[in-house]
């Protein structure tokens, strides 16, 4: 089976602002807003960066032991959480807010795309261990915000 990929630069989708487009295409005026490349010299950078602050890491390994505490994890988690005790592990972090009026899609293609790129960051840099982390920022949820959408459907629920 013959397959072809096509590129499609992010500017050409018409998705992404232009504040997104000059960050990835590395803009002189957006540089000032950002220390590190998103590219492997910046994450080299960003490393040697974090390796100059003392981390609380047994504090880290502590909560995260705890929230799994009602969960048996899998033991990939499990070697994860325990890698973080040591000095040469660091995190890839993403994060999602859950937003009224959108699908699962990207909330599972953003936790899939930062477990591939901890694991292609190992793979570039192996004297490191990536321990790909997924943030859910439910704890700002805003009542105020959601009950402003569209034709105050929601004012049914007292919440």
């Amino acid at each position: 089976m013959n397959c072809s990929t096509t590129q499609l630069p992010y500017s050409n989708t018409g998705y992404f602002s232009k504040v997104v487009i000059d960050y990835l295409q590395q803009s002189p005026e957006l540089r000032p807003f950002y220390e590190h490349l998103p590219d492997i010299e910046g994450i080299k950078a960003a490393i040697a960066n974090r390796q100059q602050f003392i981390q609380e890491r047994e504090l880290l390994v502590e909560g995260l032991q705890e929230q799994y505490k009602t969960v048996t994890p899998s033991d990939k988690v499990q070697l994860n959480i325990q890698s973080l005790l040591q000095d040469n592990t660091f995190t890839v972090t993403t994060a999602h807010q859950p937003a009224i009026f959108t699908g699962h899609l990207y909330f599972i293609y953003k936790i899939v795309h930062t477990i591939r790129l901890a694991d292609q960051l190992k793979k570039e840099l192996p004297q490191y261990n990536f321990v790909p982390v997924f943030w859910m920022g439910s704890e700002d949820a805003d009542l105020d915000e959601l009950l402003a959408v569209g034709d105050s459907c929601f004012d049914a629920f007292d919440i």
